[in-house]
């Protein structure tokens, strides 16, 4: 969804979610994380809070805490050898221990991310929110552009939020993917407004 401040992309998003949580379409997890405008160490923060909401990790939680919610996730999602392999890309997101990986391995990083979100989504419906792309460092737009054009075999929705800086900056971003669409919103007319106060 891409708009100007104050369009409604919130709206609608709230709106879905509303659809989402009512239960009419059946049990669905519904994810969300926001890129921030500001911070040092915030590449990935929707993603971070994406899995830490999965784990249920709490901002409260020590590091010790934290590892244990992470794997005992992981591990009920994935057999051993890939629960390991999955748990060390996703501890560095959360800010645990390990090292960050390199940008020459960011294929198998986001191998490994996406591995994670297609066990999830296997076990319920997913719904992922990235909000406030336009803050979103690269690293993050390449992870959500290849998860949407790679992932298969599971049902899983991926709703982004944009302004229009978003296309200037990028602009094939999102687009021209077999199961994507691009919806920009435009002000709601004069009539339009009347109609809806």
């Amino acid at each position: 969804l891409v708009g100007v401040p104050g369009v409604g992309k919130s709206r609608l998003v709230h709106e879905l979610r509303t659809m989402v949580e009512d239960g009419r379409f059946g049990a669905i997890t519904w994810l969300r994380g926001r890129s921030l405008s500001y911070g040092d160490g915030v590449s990935f923060w929707a993603f971070r809070e994406i899995v830490a909401v999965a784990a249920g990790i709490l901002e409260t939680d020590s590091d010790e805490v934290a590892e244990g919610k992470l794997a005992t996730t992981v591990d009920s999602l994935l057999d051993d050898q890939e629960a390991d392999w999955v748990r060390g890309h996703l501890a560095p997101v959360l800010g645990l221990r390990g090292s960050r990986d390199g940008d020459e391995r960011r294929p198998e990083r986001f191998a490994a991310w996406r591995r994670f979100l297609e066990a999830r989504a296997d076990v319920e419906p997913l719904v992922l929110v990235f909000e406030d792309l336009h803050w979103a460092d690269d690293g993050l737009l390449d992870f959500v552009d290849a998860l949407v054009e790679r992932v298969a075999g599971v049902p899983l929705l991926v709703v982004c939020t944009a302004r229009p800086e978003l296309l200037e900056r990028r602009p094939g971003w999102g687009g021209g993917k077999r199961n994507a669409l691009t919806v920009s919103l435009a002000p709601l007319s004069e009539g339009d407004t009347a109609h809806l106060i």
